[in-house]
């Protein structure tokens, strides 16, 4: 039997090389775009998790307003044994020139002698990841000692200072050894009281700086072993609060949630990554699928001769099923090793994408994925076409006119059931999540069960037509639409769904790519400036105009803390349990908050729920739908904030959502236009310089207004602008790669359905068509199946899109309509192209060689 079934095998196989091929191809190109997507999206993250972090300088940070519990040592020591640390302290301090130092002579003799500064201490290395750009090159180690300091440049603009001069710092003399030009995490303002200092351990304790009343940051930052996953420092994060007493009163974060924009885009990228593999894998099955129902049809009267002989439709099944998965088993090892190579050929082709050699990660994840799902797909799609073994009956052998059988209903309700399940665990598997698999595959079957619905449409339609009024090419076109076994609704059902695909992919990558364009804009600001006390506004903001800055913002802001919810204290709160029996975040609900005011909404934020200041009784705030999700807060819900001593309610009236990738001025919180008036605070401001205008802009402020502190962030800026470029080169590159990967597959579902020509043609020719005319009955045909297929599967992508694009990615625009006209027209030309092409060999076979072969 085992010889028999080989035999069968080989003599199938070389009977059908060219389906056999395409079979091979199609489902080696779905692998190829799983194991592509896999690989490069691993090698895109781990590039991107390398640069978040640097941003952060480490991969987790563990930091309080208070000493960091005795107890960390030994929870580190069990939990991350081969971590490297640093400790961290933050602190401001009066910086000023020694008495001895010269003093400065013209314009710089208008500048003070001291300055409030943010000391940073340092025990360890610094930083973990990362480069710390000093001047004179260097590190941190080779210029820190107890009794020498490393100064941010505006220091030394500010008090007219050069390097070795000494400053006086908590009572000692400090000589200044280098400059910082360049550092990770400068966007953090939560103590930014001044420009940045870094002295050592050693030197701190020769201060009078450790004594009771100073306001200190403690951190200790970790760097793991190789790249870790985000899952894995979660769980670091998870037991560290577990295993340390009070460890919920601490702020642990990992370098995923260091910056905001980064992380977003990474989350936009795999989402993104996702539906490519889901809708290329789509893709390769419908190409299954096709080449098993055209290989079906060539077999029908085999199929009558082995019924005849006593095999039933489910060993014939088993057997084409058998055949299928060894040739699906050929193209899955071909996918592999061709996904395998694309990072490699991503590299050649665009070289800036990868970093450190990057682009050769090939991880083996998703090498059993591939070769998973590119079973697991020809399986499914093959299944419900291989059902058709049951309609040929064994008087065919007999007689050309026997009535075809139906399937039991059993086995057709089986074989969907199998394909929609088989699909909801693939996407499942692709997307980790069970909403998104959810409506892959609602959304999926909605546009096949419109394809479907609009080619009975169709037929009913041509049914109707007066074809006595039609020319006759276009009579006998719409004649052979609908004559038996023209598989006109599985052409319109498989063209349409391939153009879904194909269509989806591009509006997507278009609407991504465009948007990681623009997640860094061009009016980003390059300069903050903070402690700007309100009378001084208007003098700051004429020299930002003076040298011609762009892009000018500036906002109030009060110090606060939050008292109570809901009449609650906060103290109760902290030990209250959520629904669920998650804790409220100590971290916010405990932290000195940030209030600011606004009359119309910034560009930046969106409302998500509720309206602005609509209700003139109570005093009302604008929250963040993170934050106000953090702190159990939801429209209607008080608040009571303790201001300089002053208790102050608010009822929170609506939620925004922010775009922290803009870098603009943003708040969690924004309370309404007067109801802080009169409270002292200050104003924070940003605003565009041109890069040769900054040191001019900060001699000017440093001069007239000591107290300012102003924070070039370039660096930083161009740092998350290579980042992002890099991710929008990984999508284009992606996208193309799939829509190339589609447009391949689909011509060839296209081919391989209308393969079984050579008999209609040679009867028209006998009949005294021509060639021409013949093709030209071809045409209409397939542009009347491919414009159908091609409207009904745009116009589901770009609702597919659509739903991806607002609720996935959380885009506030609609897909492009240009793609959508653009994917209508491509599907049409690609039916009439392929059509004519499936059709070139039976156009040129005399008649009389087909019909002797009948």
């Amino acid at each position: 039997m085992r010889a028999g079934v080989l035999t069968f095998l080989v003599r199938e196989t070389r009977g059908a090389l060219g389906r056999a091929a395409f079979l091979v191809v199609c489902v080696a190109i779905g692998v190829a775009a799983v194991v592509t997507v896999a690989s490069l999206s691993e090698a895109v993250r781990s590039e991107m998790r390398g640069r978040s972090r640097e941003l952060l300088g480490a991969d987790l940070a563990i930091e309080a307003r208070r000493p960091l519990p005795d107890e960390l040592d030994a929870a580190l020591l069990q939990l991350a044994p081969d971590a490297r640390r640093t400790d961290v302290r933050e602190m401001a301090s009066m910086v000023a020139l020694s008495n001895d130092q010269a003093k400065p002579k013209g314009l710089a003799a208008l500048v003070p002698r001291s300055r409030l500064a943010e000391l940073k201490v340092i025990q360890g290395q610094f930083p973990l990841h990362g480069n710390l750009l000093l001047e004179p090159a260097g590190t941190l180690s080779k210029y820190l000692t107890d009794e020498t300091i490393v100064c941010a440049p505006e220091l030394l603009q500010t008090l007219g200072a050069k390097l070795g001069d000494s400053l006086n710092i908590g009572g000692q003399p400090f000589r200044i050894a280098a400059t910082v030009l360049e550092e990770p995490d400068r966007l953090e303002f939560s103590l930014a009281l001044g420009p940045r200092v870094f002295m050592s351990q050693a030197g701190l304790e020769r201060t009078a700086l450790l004594g009771v009343g100073n306001r200190v940051k403690y951190r200790t930052l970790l760097a793991l072993p190789g790249n870790p996953e985000r899952i894995e420092l979660d769980r670091l994060e998870d037991k560290l609060e577990a295993e340390i007493p009070g460890g919920n009163e601490l702020r642990i974060s990992t370098h995923f949630d260091s910056q905001r924009g980064v992380q977003r885009g990474l989350e936009r990228l795999t989402s993104y990554l996702g539906l490519v593999a889901l809708l290329s894998l789509v893709l390769g099955g419908i190409g299954v699928a096709q080449v098993v129902r055209a290989w079906l049809g060539a077999r029908t009267r085999d199929v009558a001769v082995w019924r005849s002989l006593g095999l039933t439709p489910g060993e014939i099944l088993r057997l084409f099923l058998l055949h299928v998965l060894l040739l699906a088993a050929l193209g899955s090892a071909l996918g592999v090793a061709l996904g395998g190579a694309a990072p490699w050929l991503a590299g050649l082709v665009a070289p800036d994408l990868f970093a450190n050699g990057m682009q050769h990660a090939w991880p083996a994840t998703a090498v059993w994925r591939g070769l998973g799902l590119g079973l697991g797909v020809a399986f499914l799609f093959a299944l419900p076409a291989l059902t058709a073994v049951w309609r040929v009956p064994p008087a065919l052998v007999l007689r050309a006119d026997a009535v075809p059988l139906n399937p039991p209903r059993s086995v057709q309700v089986l074989s969907l059931i199998l394909l929609g399940a088989g699909l909801f665990v693939s996407a499942l598997w692709q997307a980790g999540d069970v909403e998104v698999a959810g409506g892959f595959l609602g959304g999926l079957g909605a546009v096949g069960v419109l394809l479907w619905l609009g080619a009975k449409g169709l037929l009913a339609l041509v049914a109707r037509v007066p074809r006595w009024k039609l020319p006759p090419s276009l009579t006998h076109s719409l004649a052979s639409l609908a004559r038996p076994g023209a598989g006109t609704i599985g052409a319109v059902v498989s063209l349409g769904l391939g153009t879904l695909v194909v269509t989806t992919i591009s509006l997507v990558e278009a609407e991504l790519a465009a948007r990681l364009d623009e997640a860094l804009p061009s009016n980003a600001p390059s300069v903050f400036m903070v402690d700007i006390q309100p009378d001084q506004w208007p003098g700051v903001e004429a020299e930002l105009d003076a040298v011609q800055a762009t892009s000018i913002d500036s906002l109030p802001v009060i110090m606060a803390r939050l008292a109570a919810i809901d009449g609650v204290p906060v103290s109760e709160l902290l030990e209250r349990p959520r629904d669920g029996g998650q804790r409220l975040s100590r971290w916010r609900l405990t932290r000195e908050q940030r209030l600011t005011w606004f009359d119309t909404l910034p560009e930046s934020n969106r409302l998500v729920e509720g309206t602005l200041w609509s209700d003139p009784a109570p005093n009302e705030i604008s929250l963040e739908e993170n934050f106000a999700s953090e702190i159990g807060a939801t429209i209607g819900t008080a608040l009571t904030f303790d201001v300089q001593g002053l208790p102050l309610d608010f009822v929170v009236t609506s939620l925004r959502s922010i775009e922290w990738e803009s870098f603009a001025i943003n708040f969690f919180l924004s309370v309404e236009p007067g109801s802080l008036e009169g409270a002292p605070g200050m104003r924070l401001a940003a605003a565009r310089v041109a890069p040769e205008q900054e040191a001019t802009l900060q001699d000017h402020v440093v001069a007239a207004y000591p107290n300012v502190t102003m924070l070039r962030v370039r660096p930083i800026l161009e740092k998350v602008g290579a980042l992002m470029e890099r991710l929008a080169m990984a999508v284009r590159f992606l996208g193309g790669f799939a829509i190339v990967a589609g447009l391949f597959i689909l011509a060839g579902t296209v081919t391989a359905a209308n393969l079984r020509r050579a008999r209609e043609v040679a009867l028209w020719k006998t009949l005294g068509l021509t060639r021409g005319g013949i093709a030209r009955l071809f045409v209409t045909e397939f542009l009347v199946i491919g414009a159908l297929a091609g409207s009904l599967g745009a116009c589901g992508a770009y609702g597919f899109s659509w739903v991806f694009v607002e609720y996935v990615l959380n885009f506030d625009s609609a897909p492009s309509l240009a793609i959508v006209a653009t994917g209508i027209a491509v599907s049409t030309a690609l039916a009439v192209a392929a059509g004519l092409a499936a059709s070139a060999r039976a156009l040129t076979t005399p008649p009389a060689r087909v019909l002797r072969s009948e």
